[in-house]
C-alpha cells in the first residue's frame, strides 16, 4: 500500500520543497515504513538541473571543517536517511549564496543541530522545559521496535533527567502506517531496573497519552527515586503493551538509558525561608532543584496550632467526629477532614527587573486568575509522617537560567470550608422557562431540563454523558472570594438521593467573582421529578491577604 506522503519524495530529492516542508517530510519517513521501502528500493533518483552559485565565500571550506570538527559522531542510521543527508547537503549548495551562508550558520550548531533533529521538538503537548532538555542534548536515539497482531509498537526516542522520563512511541499498520490508539489502564506499563536486573519500580505513576501523530509515555523518577545519587548512571527501561489499537498481544521492548550526564547538572540551590497565613497555615520554601527539564521549587505547607484549633472547632459545632466508617464508605468527619487538609497555594515568580516569567497556582481552573505560567508536567506531591497535617510540594518549571536573581511572591491561598448552599427547583417550571436562585450569595440561574434514558456513552452539547440522568444547563456566579464548588447532591419530592456531576468552564466577572458555565447531570434520575433539591455541601476559598516575597539566586 502506498503512503499517501510518497508522490513527495521525488520534489525533495530534487531539492523542490522548503527548509520546513523538507523536516517534516524527513521526520515523517522515520516514521513510515512504506516511505523507507520506497527510498531504500529506488536505484537511481533523476535529480533535476542543480543551480550552484557561481561563487561561495573564501573561507567557506574552512568553515565546514572547524565545524565538523566540533560535532558528535554520528550514530549510524538506515541508508534512507544517509541518502537524505546528502540531499540536504546538495540542496544547501544549490541556493544562493546569501541563504547558503545563513543555512550553513544554522546547521552547523551543534544545539541547533540537536533541536532539529529530535522527534520530541516537533510533538505538541509536550511541555517547554522536556523540549528544552532534548534541544541542550538530553535526547537519545533508541529506534527498537515489536510486532504482534499486525501492530508495530516503535519506541523512537527519550528525553530523561532524575526528574521524569519521556518517551516517544510510534504505532504503526502492517502497510507501516501510523495510527492513533487509545489506552486503557494497565494497556501499557513501564518497568525500570539497573545492571543487575532489580526492579526499581514497575508499572503505575505514569501518564500516557496520544500527542499529535505519536503516543508519548511519561514517568516521573522522582516519585520513586528522589535521590539522584541513587539513580544508577545506566538505566534499563522496559515498555510492555498488552492491548494496542483494541488488539490483545505482547509488545516488549527492553533497552539502556544513559542518565549519567543528567545527574552531573544536578544542582540545588538552598532557600529555606518562611512565613505564616493570617489562616494559621505555615509556608517554608527550602530550596531549588535543577535538572536538564525543569527547576523545582520544594514548598512545605503546615497546620499551625491556630489552624488545628479552628479545624477542631468546626468538626465539633457540626457534630463530625471521626468514628468507623461503614463498609466502603466514608464518613462525613473523615470526608471534611480530606478536603480541609488539601491546601492550595499560588504565586509568581520574577526576574530582577519585576517581569513575572513563571506562575504556579493549584486552583483547580487556571482560568480563574490566569497567572500559571511555565510550568512542567508530573510535579509531585505527598504527605511526611509522622505528621499528617504537613504536605511537601514540588512544583516544576522549565529549567531557570544560572546565576539569575529570582523573587518568588506570593499570590492567594485556597482552603475548602463547609457551604451551606440548597436550593428547591420546581421541575415543571424549569422545563418551559429560565429558574433563578440565590442561596448565600450564589447565584444560579438553571436552564433547562432533559433526561438521558440510556446507558451508553453519548455526546449531548459540548459535553459527553455516561448511563442514564438528568441534564440542567446553568450558570451561576459564586460568593465573593469563593473560587469552587463540591459535593453536589439532588434530591427528589420523595427524598430520593442522586449524586450530581458538572462539565464547568471557569471565569472571572468584571466585578472580580468567579463565574460558571455547564450542565448540571444528576446520575441515576431516570423520571421528571415534581421537584429538586440541589445542594453542594464544600466551597474553596482564595484569600489574597498575604505578603511574602522570597529572593532565590540561582546557581548559587
Amino acid at each position: 500500500m502506498k503512503c499517501s506522503r510518497a508522490d513527495a519524495l521525488r520534489a525533495y530529492m530534487n531539492g523542490e520543497l522548503s527548509e520546513q516542508e523538507s523536516r517534516l517530510l524527513e521526520r515523517h519517513v522515520e516514521g513510515c515504513l512504506s516511505c523507507q521501502r520506497q527510498m531504500e528500493s529506488e536505484e537511481e533518483w533523476e535529480l533535476g538541473d542543480l543551480q550552484v552559485p557561481s561563487e561561495l565565500p573564501l573561507d567557506f571550506s574552512q568553515k565546514v571543517m572547524h565545524a565538523l570538527e566540533h560535532l558528535p559522531v554520528p550514530v549510524p542510521r538506515p541508508d534512507w536517511k544517509k541518502r537524505s543527508v546528502t540531499i540536504l547537503k546538495r540542496t544547501t549548495v544549490a541556493v544562493a549564496s546569501v541563504a547558503a551562508l545563513i543555512t550553513f550558520t544554522s546547521m552547523v550548531s551543534p544545539t541547533f543541530a540537536s533541536y532539529v533533529n529530535n522527534v520530541i521538538q516537533t510533538i505538541q503537548g509536550v511541555d517547554k522545559g522536556m523540549k528544552q532538555a532534548a534541544e541542550n542534548g538530553y535526547a537519545q536515539e533508541i529506534n527498537k521496535q515489536m510486532t504482534d497482531q499486525g501492530i508495530t509498537l516503535v519506541v523512537k526516542e527519550v528525553v530523561a533527567d532524575p526528574m521524569r522520563i519521556a518517551i516517544i512511541c510510534d504505532v504503526l499498520d502492517q502497510d507501516g502506517n501510523r495510527i492513533s490508539t487509545s489506552i486503557q489502564g494497565d494497556d501499557i506499563r513501564l518497568i525500570f531496573k539497573n545492571k543487575d536486573g532489580v526492579e526499581l519500580h514497575g508499572g503505575g505513576g505514569s501518564t500516557i497519552g496520544q500527542r499529535g501523530e505519536y503516543l508519548v509515555l511519561n514517568q516521573e523518577i522522582f516519585s520513586f527515586l528522589p535521590d539522584p545519587t541513587d539513580i544508577p548512571d545506566e538505566l534499563f527501561v522496559g515498555v510492555h503493551a498488552t492491548s494496542l489499537k483494541g488488539k490483545e498481544g505482547n509488545w516488549l521492548i527492553e533497552f539502556p538509558v544513559d542518565m549519567k550526564k543528567a545527574k552531573a547538572v544536578v544542582s540545588y540551590t538552598d532557600i529555606n525561608q518562611q512565613y505564616t497565613t493570617p489562616q494559621g497555615i505555615s509556608l517554608k520554601l527550602n530550596r531549588m532543584m535543577t535538572v536538564p527539564s525543569a527547576s523545582l521549587l520544594e514548598l512545605e505547607t503546615d497546620w499551625t496550632k491556630e489552624r488545628t484549633e479552628q479545624v477542631e472547632k468546626i468538626m465539633k459545632e457540626n457534630g463530625w467526629e471521626v468514628g468507623v466508617p461503614e463498609r466502603g464508605k466514608i464518613s462525613k468527619a473523615e470526608l471534611m477532614q480530606s478536603y480541609f487538609k488539601r491546601i492550595g497555594l499560588a504565586y509568581q515568580i520574577m526576574d530582577e527587573n519585576g517581569k513575572v516569567i513563571a506562575g504556579w497556582d493549584d486552583a483547580m481552573y487556571d482560568e480563574v486568575n490566569q497567572i500559571k505560567a511555565n510550568t512542567v508536567d508530573l510535579t509531585r506531591r505527598g504527605a511526611e509522617a509522622p505528621n499528617e497535617n504537613r504536605i511537601t510540594a514540588w512544583n516544576g518549571f522549565a529549567p531557570f537560567a544560572d546565576s539569575q536573581k529570582l523573587k518568588v511572591k506570593l499570590h492567594s491561598l485556597y482552603l475548602f470550608e463547609p457551604a451551606a448552599f440548597k436550593a428547591q427547583v420546581p421541575v415543571d417550571t424549569l422545563i418551559n422557562e429560565k429558574v433563578t436562585i440565590d442561596s448565600h450569595d450564589n447565584i444560579l440561574a438553571l436552564t433547562g431540563f432533559s433526561l438521558k434514558t440510556t446507558e451508553q456513552e453519548e455526546k449531548i452539547g459540548d459535553f459527553t454523558y455516561r448511563g442514564m440522568g438528568a441534564i440542567i444547563p446553568f450558570t451561576a456566579k459564586l460568593p465573593d472570594g469563593i473560587v469552587y464548588t463540591s459535593e453536589w447532591k439532588a434530591k427528589d419530592e420523595k427524598g430520593k438521593e442522586y449524586p450530581v456531576s458538572r462539565n464547568e468552564a471557569y471565569g472571572r466577572g468584571k466585578d472580580g467573582r468567579v463565574e460558571v458555565t455547564g450542565t448540571l447531570y444528576i446520575r441515576g434520575l431516570n423520571h421528571q421529578p415534581k421537584t429538586l433539591t440541589l445542594s453542594y455541601e464544600v466551597q474553596q476559598r482564595q484569600y489574597r491577604d498575604l505578603d511574602w516575597e522570597v529572593p532565590i539566586n540561582t546557581g548559587s
